[in-house]
């Protein structure tokens, strides 16, 4: 389904920006604060007032870059051996003794720079090499802290995404399902209607095998569709009222009032069909006289990006699946997976809920359809 198939591309695209906006992040703030802590040595430098600070720059200068290199170094051991992204323990005696090391080794590359540089008014003392290494230990623990904090958010916006690809997968398995649920059990009746007309009538048995012809053809391409505009919606309705009539002659009076202004409205496949179908089966069908169905489609009165659509037919709920079909509660297959289906495409902004009426002393089942008028048709 097409909406579902971009939701897919929108996640995978989200992945892939994500990817190379971690990159791009990684090295900034590797540059940023192995820079910071230049400055801070540089400053500090400056305020003492060492006569040889030019080479206490470059001593500086020569720990940032060693510092990036061993942090760059550790980050792949991070991510590529200790799996750091995918573990939900952390490996605390693993970090330890990295940071351990890495301070050690930066101890040593810097102190040897001491030595071949030897600025002046500084001591190239060896024994001096332990007063130096709780320092780089505490920055490579700062660094590590927060490699292992992103990393944490990292993995938590992974688990995000398969938590949505898992559900965009289950929605589209789910309105496969209803859509197979809904096209056999109208063809089902139709094919039962067509059986009994062939020995009456075989002109009209011929015609409404037309227009199921026509009903099947719609159908077949619904598969691949989760909306399609109201006015395409309308022709299968149109064909699907023609098949009824010739079943049921004049028993079956329509009428529809619909705003040209709303035939592009975007609607669930086979949603008009489904719910005529309901008020046929418990209207026309329970009834020995002429029995009026009426479509109406109009926005909401205070809400013109809400649209409404009723379908009436005379009868009683007597007859007709429970009112809470909102709550999926009807065991009626139509009326039950229009719900879900509604509610699968739309969320809570649509629903479908019965009511009964009373209009000049008849009564009158409605069947109305909340749908959010802006939801853009991916009908082909």
């Amino acid at each position: 389904m097409f909406t579902s198939f971009s939701l897919l591309e929108s996640v995978s695209g989200i992945s892939r920006s994500s990817s190379k906006k971690t990159a791009l992040l990684y090295w900034l703030c590797q540059l940023s604060g192995w820079g910071l802590l230049f400055l801070i040595n540089w400053n500090f430098t400056r305020q003492s007032g060492n006569k040889d600070s030019s080479s206490l720059m470059a001593i500086w200068l020569f720990g940032s870059l060693t510092g990036l290199a061993l942090s760059h170094t550790w980050r792949r051991y991070l991510k590529n051996h200790l799996q750091l992204g995918q573990r939900s323990k952390l490996p605390l005696l693993h970090l330890a003794s990295g940071v351990a090391i890495l301070g050690s080794i930066e101890v040593l590359l810097v102190f040897s720079g001491f030595m071949v540089l030897n600025p002046i008014g500084t001591s190239r003392d060896w024994r001096q090499v332990p007063n130096y290494l709780p320092v780089w230990i505490t920055v490579f623990l700062i660094w590590t802290a927060l490699y292992v904090a992103a990393q944490s958010g990292r993995r938590a916006r992974h688990f995000e995404l398969e938590k949505l690809r898992l559900e965009v997968t289950v929605k589209e398995a789910e309105l496969r399902a209803l859509q197979a649920q809904i096209n056999p059990h109208f063809f089902f009746n139709s094919l039962n209607s067509l059986r009994g007309l062939i020995y009456e009538d075989q002109n009209a048995a011929a015609q409404m095998l037309d227009k199921l012809a026509g009903m099947m053809r719609y159908s077949l391409g619904a598969g691949q569709r989760e909306t399609v505009a109201l006015l395409h919606e309308l022709e299968a309705v149109h064909n699907y009222l023609a098949i009824e009539k010739i079943r049921f002659e004049g028993r079956l009076v329509y009428r529809e009032e619909i705003p040209a202004n709303l035939y592009n409205i975007a609607v669930p496949v086979m949603l008009l069909q489904t719910l005529i179908e309901n008020a046929i089966k418990y209207g026309v069908e329970t009834s020995t006289v002429p029995c009026p169905i009426s479509l109406t489609v109009q926005t909401h009165p205070t809400n013109q990006d809400i649209v409404l659509i009723n379908v009436a037919n005379q009868g009683s709920l007597v007859n007709q699946p429970s009112v809470a079909v909102k709550a999926f509660k009807s065991t009626k297959v139509g009326l039950q997976n229009t719900a879900q289906r509604l509610q699968l495409l739309f969320g809570e902004q649509a629903s479908v809920v019965l009511s009964e009426k009373q209009e000049d002393q008849k009564n009158w089942v409605y069947a109305t359809v909340t749908l959010p008028r802006h939801k853009r048709s991916n009908s082909r």
